[in-house]
């Protein structure tokens, strides 16, 4: 995880806040939970404003 760039480092250590052990956190999972956190702001965004 350290090699990683810093938005993926970044997705693992929210994903590791929600209880995942960081040294179970794959790099698949940490681009899933990226791409579900822009689709649900994306979706959501008029709620945000």
């Amino acid at each position: 995880m350290n090699e990683w760039p810093y938005e993926r480092s970044l997705s693992a250590n929210l994903l590791h806040l929600t209880g995942l052990h960081i040294n179970d956190i794959n790099y698949t999972e940490v681009i899933k939970f990226e791409e579900t956190l822009v689709s649900d702001y994306l979706r959501h965004i008029g709620e945000f404003w």
